[in-house]
This record gives structure tokens, sequence and C-alpha cells, in this order.
């Protein structure tokens, strides 16, 4: 008896373990089958996001594509030339020497007619410009070869030639920290108008000296001319707006140095803090110890137009010489050198309204 309850209890201790391993093995299928769901949920996880990336990246670029559209389409060339017998194309001609002073309007081909309206040299020599979204003129004084002409304290002014009638009047006068004097005669210098928020972005280096900085980036309403933000205390003289990988910024050509910067704008167009290094313009091949007075951004392209400048109108004086050309990496969010050359003697033809 002792004997078969031995076996019996063997027999039943041997079953025992059978049942045991089924669960065990019940147990282990159910645990790599969740493993592999799991891994399968993971790759599909992984590729549907990979394609979400790649489908919101073309969107992205779409996206900023459009806001660059934006960012200047509403420009339109004043109505006045038409009414004097001219035809467009044209260009706006701010070459300044003893041939004339102030404003031409000239047809955009080859002995093309010109066109000097009465009171258009009052304000002596003039430097660069911006159109809005009905053709109005934007430009501003600026000292050429000597402050007779040109007095430091009207200098920090924004004149307007009216898209209908053509007539050049102060649109108006800018507040500064210190005002303009011999020793630097220079107040508005960068112009540009933002078809996005209707803003005109104006960069002023009135008061400034050789070792302080006074200068300020305004945002103003043309409609009402209410100044909406400044940036402070920094010397600007070119002035353009791009929307890239990390939303709309005003690029700036810095006075005091061969570089251009870079300041995030938001909604409205109000200035955020967080100007930064774009480029050199003294690292690159050929490049010089000048500074980017005059840029246009257009299909990702920045072109800017380059002159010696110090703060004396020895300097201001020199016709600008270099023009630089730049391309976006929307990938890396930076602007790759592609060239430079020297300025076309009749590169005003190409500033076509």
């Amino acid at each position: 008896m002792s004997g078969k309850k031995t076996k019996a209890k063997r027999a039943k201790n041997k079953k025992a373990p059978s049942k045991k391993s089924g669960s065990k093995k019940r147990t282990g299928l159910f645990i790599v089958s969740i493993l592999i769901l799991g891994i399968i949920a993971l790759i599909a996880f992984g590729l549907s996001k990979s394609k979400g990336e790649k489908k919101g990246k073309k969107h992205s670029n779409t996206s900023i594509s459009q806001q660059n559209k934006v960012i200047s389409s509403c420009k339109r060339s004043p109505l006045f030339p038409t009414k004097h017998g001219m035809k467009a194309p044209f260009a706006i001609d701010l070459r300044q020497g003893a041939e004339f002073r102030g404003l031409r309007i000239i047809e955009a081909r080859r002995n093309g007619k010109y066109l000097q309206l009465p009171g258009w040299d009052k304000y002596g020599y003039l430097g660069l410009y911006t159109l809005d979204d009905k053709g109005n003129i934007y430009t501003s004084p600026m000292p050429y070869v000597s402050i007779d002409i040109n007095p430091p304290k009207e200098q920090n002014k924004i004149l307007k030639v009216d898209s209908r009638t053509g007539e050049m009047n102060v649109f108006m006068s800018l507040p500064f920290t210190k005002p303009p004097s011999p020793k630097n005669p220079f107040g508005v210098i960068g112009l540009e108008y933002d078809c996005t928020t209707k803003s005109l972005y104006i960069a002023s280096i009135a008061g400034s000296t050789y070792k302080k900085e006074y200068g300020k980036v305004f945002q103003i309403n043309p409609d009402t001319k209410k100044i909406l933000d400044t940036y402070d205390n920094l010397d600007v003289m070119g002035v353009a707006i791009f929307a890239g990988k990390t939303g709309r910024r005003v690029y700036v050509g810095l006075a005091r140095k061969p570089e251009v910067y870079s300041i995030g704008l938001d909604d409205k167009g109000g200035f955020k803090d967080d100007l930064r290094f774009e480029f050199s313009l003294k690292d690159v091949p050929g490049g010089a110890d000048v500074k980017a007075l005059r840029m246009r951004i257009k299909d990702n392209i920045m072109t800017l137009k380059s002159r010696e400048f110090s703060y004396s109108l020895i300097t201001a004086s020199v016709s600008m010489r270099i023009i630089y050309t730049y391309k976006y990496n929307l990938e890396k969010d930076k602007w790759e050198f592609i060239e430079l050359h020297s300025e076309n003697p009749n590169a005003h033809l190409n500033n076509n309204l």
C-alpha cells in the first residue's frame, strides 16, 4: 500500500507540474504576443509620426513661402508718374551728387524719360526709400557732402511723396535720445514697409556718438503716425523683413560692424527681446569691413548693398561698391553666402517700382 501510495503520489505529483507548465506556456505566449503587438504598435506609431513630420514640414515650407509673399505683396507703384506722360515700369533714382539732389523717377529702360517735380529738392540729399500699399513713397533726408545742405537738426525726419499728387512733405519727425550733431549728422537711414501688419519700420542713428549707441528701430502705423514699438540703443542702417523657420523677423545691418542681425516680431509686428547674430560681411571670400546699407529679400534670396561708414560725411560721400548675395537655408535656419560683386554704375535702374 505504501508502495502504491507512493506511486500514486508520484503520479499525482507528475501531473501537477504538467498543469503548471501549460499555464506558464500560455502566460509566456500571452506576454510574447503583447510584446509583439507593442512592437508593431511602436513601429506603426513611428511611421505615422515620420509621415506626420514630413507632412508638417511640407506645410511649414508652404506656410513660410506664403508669409514671405504677403510681407511685400501689397506694395504698389505711385500713380502720379503716368499723369506726367511716363510709361511703366519706373525706377526711383536716389543717386546723389553735383548733378542733382532729391528724388527723380526714371522710366526703367534705356534712354527712358525722367521726372523731378518742384519741391523734390528742398530737403537736400535723400537716402533710402520704401513703398506702401497705396503707392506712397517714404524716404528721408541724408547728408551727403555738406551739413549746410542737410543740417543735423533736419535729419531725423520721414518724408512722404503722395501717390496721387507727387507732392513731397514731412510725414513725421521722430523722437531721439540725443539730437543729431556735426559729429554725427545722421538721423533716419533704413526704411521698410510690412504688408502683414501694415507697419513702417524705420531705423535712426540720431544722437549716437563714437562710443555710445542711441539708435532706435521704430514700428510705426502710417495711418495714425503712432509709434507702436521701438527697439532701443542699436545703430542700424539697412532693414528688411523675412519669415523663416522661427517666424517673422526684421533683419538689420549694423552701422558699427560689418554684421547683420535679426530681431523676432510678434503677431502685431512688435519687437521681441531676442537680438540674434546672422552673419558677417567680412567673413566671406572677398568680404570687407563695410556696412549693409540697403537690404532686399525675395524668393529666399537676400541682396545687400554695402558701403563704408563711420558716421562722417567723408565716407558718406563714397558710393556703394559691393553687393552681397545670400540664400536662406530652411533646414539650418541660416543665411548662406552665395557671391559678391562690384556695383553696376546703373544699378539705380534696378530699383523698379
